[in-house]
């Protein structure tokens, strides 16, 4: 390979990593950007397969000149010589907490752009302790979280503030999830499922990086909503609530903690929920989740996780990948409710709110479609628009290293919509 790529997709014939290839064949190319990709794994054989699956289904017979790259997770040489090969990585290669760590390491050695998929926190916070400084030292940006985890919190928190006129001090964010029901089968991966029990499997450590990232207490309290109870403040109040210890407020937090220490700005409290149709669905996802921390707190009760996914999460996961169909006809539809004060020249942080803002934003296919394109637009817009990063390389969430890119508006314009239903006085 004569000249560096510009984007390498690791893990490109995995389930999600394959999926990048529509977009980035589209997007690489939109707006007069002639940016070179490539993908990258352990076998040529696969990779070729994938290439020639896509040139297929998208009648571009140049996706099987696309340049592959050979490495794997288990021979780091490999990998750093991926890394000097691209400008950026694409990390799809999960779980992260298992095969994540080589890869940002040889990233942040030979200054090489990074960003991945992971929902695991704890896998984030151990690369800020370790390789925070080496990547601001050398000018590198490493972001997390690009896809529905956390991006798909994190862009919705940047729109409605930027869209708040004046200071918001709550939102609380209720989350449901739409099927079409003609669909069968598991509704997410086998590799994801995994993610989720290494996760939870070393809980002492998660909560121990919560403590670490608390934000100093706000004032007036954005108080915990009453359990089951119905929710009219949205508009949907035939829908029960269930609090949710969503991993994206970890991101969050430390999202706000970056605001407010970096720029002096008020974090604003996260309150996060399920919207559930009925106590059926509550007390299922209840179940789900304790046999989940429970079983994955030790080794055979991971293995037992790993090998029975259909049974454990109650269908939703499968060694089987779930079919075109159902992903394709899945809906997460999001509402952040915020509340704040109107006038940022007089506050009185003593009193109650008087303005509310209400936004929305509904996601098709958000674990395979609006990652991979989340992914993709992270990773263009690191090369594209690097003078709207932070000033300093380093290892960020994906609200503090595209607050001032173009982001929103590159998914909206991509088909994800994110709107302002409502804006009133209190």
């Amino acid at each position: 390979m004569d000249h560096k790529l510009d984007l390498v997709v690791f893990g490109a014939t995995g389930f999600t990593g394959k999926r990048t290839i529509p977009y980035l064949h589209k997007l690489c190319e939109e707006d007069g950007r002639q940016l070179k990709w490539g993908i990258a794994g352990r076998s040529e054989e696969k990779l070729k397969r994938v290439l020639g699956e896509y040139a297929q289904k998208l009648g571009a017979d140049s996706l099987n000149s696309t340049p592959i790259i050979i490495a794997d997770v288990a021979d780091e040489l490999s990998i750093l010589a991926m890394a000097q090969k691209t400008k950026i990585v694409l990390n799809c290669c999960g779980p992260y907490q298992l095969y994540g760590e080589v890869v940002v390491k040889c990233c942040a050695m030979t200054g090489t752009h990074y960003v991945d998929v992971t929902g695991e926190t704890h896998f984030q916070d151990i690369m800020l302790s370790r390789y925070g400084n080496t990547a601001e030292e050398k000018g590198v940006y490493i972001v997390h979280g690009c896809g529905m985890d956390s991006m798909g919190v994190e862009m919705p928190m940047n729109f409605i503030t930027k869209s708040f006129q004046g200071v918001l001090n709550s939102v609380e964010i209720f989350m449901h999830r739409l099927e079409d029901q003609t669909g069968t089968g598991s509704a997410l991966n086998f590799g994801t499922w995994s993610s989720i029990v290494h996760a939870l499997s070393d809980l002492k450590s998660v909560w121990a990086s919560k403590r670490a990232t608390s934000l100093p207490k706000m004032s007036p309290s954005c108080s915990l909503r009453f359990p089951f109870s119905r929710n009219a403040s949205i508009g949907i109040p035939n829908k029960r609530i269930l609090p949710f210890p969503s991993p994206d407020e970890d991101v969050i937090i430390r999202s706000q903690s970056y605001f407010y220490e970096n720029g002096g700005k008020r974090p604003i409290q996260v309150r996060h929920y399920l919207l559930l149709e009925s106590w059926k669905s509550i007390l299922k996802l209840l179940f789900i989740g304790l046999i989940m921390i429970i079983f994955s707190q030790c080794s055979c009760g991971r293995k037992l996780l790993l090998k029975y996914p259909k049974v454990f999460s109650g269908g939703y996961f499968d060694h089987e990948s779930p079919s075109e169909e159902v992903i394709e006809n899945t809906t997460v539809c999001m509402y952040l409710y915020g509340k704040g004060w109107s006038d940022k020249k007089d506050i009185q942080f003593n009193q109650p709110p008087n303005k509310s803002i209400l936004g929305k934003i509904d996601i098709v296919n958000p674990a395979y479609g609006f990652t991979c394109l989340a992914v993709v637009l992270s990773a263009i817009i690191i090369l594209t628009e690097p003078s709207k990063l932070p000033k300093k390389g380093g290892v960020y969430t994906p609200a503090v290293a595209f607050f001032h890119t173009s982001m929103v508006e590159a998914l909206q314009k991509n088909g994800v919509p994110l709107e302002i239903l409502s804006v009133n006085d209190l």
